[in-house]
């Protein structure tokens, strides 16, 4: 269990780099995937393991291939 919440934390942690960065909210990147808000800051937070379908839909709407976010 240990393993699981280090690996969601820094992917999200990587997430929100990258959202930033691109300097895109929370709210646009939400819109972009298709998703509530509060579910991207679970993802950046690490609270939520996010679906390999969500995860290639952040990816394409940070512009990023999957692997960019691991």
């Amino acid at each position: 269990m240990q393993d699981k919440n280090k690996f969601l934390k820094q992917f999200g942690e990587k997430v929100a780099s990258v959202r930033r960065d691109n300097g895109i909210s929370q709210e646009r990147l939400a819109d972009d995937v298709g998703v509530h808000r509060t579910y991207i800051g679970f993802i950046e937070q690490g609270k939520r393991n996010p679906s390999i379908w969500n995860i290639e839909k952040i990816a394409q709407a940070l512009n990023v291939s999957i692997k960019d976010l691991f």
